[in-house]
């Protein structure tokens, strides 16, 4: 009965310090995480530049725009990486994936040209 109470015990502890979907707030209201979501609770647009860094040791950089009051979801695409062979052996591509998520800069960006592409 006692080693039940001590497995529960345990259990309970290892839930409670499982680490959460780091958010960093970039800007007052404004909220980024390692789940690939930026939240916007502000009135304003944000546009946000992040850059994954990828397995390949590669790195890609974009530009997301965080309309008001608004969550968005965006995706990381990492470059493949060819990895040349011998004489016999042509290579192979090495898929690119994501590590890691940096958040480099974000700015209020209400002019409606920049989302709209005109």
């Amino acid at each position: 009965m006692r080693a039940a109470g001590i497995s529960a015990l345990i259990a309970v502890t290892v839930v409670v310090l499982a680490p959460q979907a780091a958010a960093k707030e970039l800007a007052p209201g404004l909220t980024c995480g390692d789940d690939y979501t930026c939240r916007n609770d502000t009135g304003d647009t944000y546009r946000v530049t992040w850059q994954a860094i990828c397995n390949t040791g590669r790195s890609q950089q974009a530009t997301l725009w965080v309309g008001p009051h608004s969550t968005e979801v965006f995706r990381a695409v990492c470059p493949p990486l060819y990895k040349p062979g011998f004489t016999e052996d042509f290579g192979k591509w090495i898929p690119g994936s994501p590590l890691t998520i940096d958040y480099l800069d974000a700015v209020v960006d209400n002019d409606p040209a920049a989302l709209t592409g005109g």
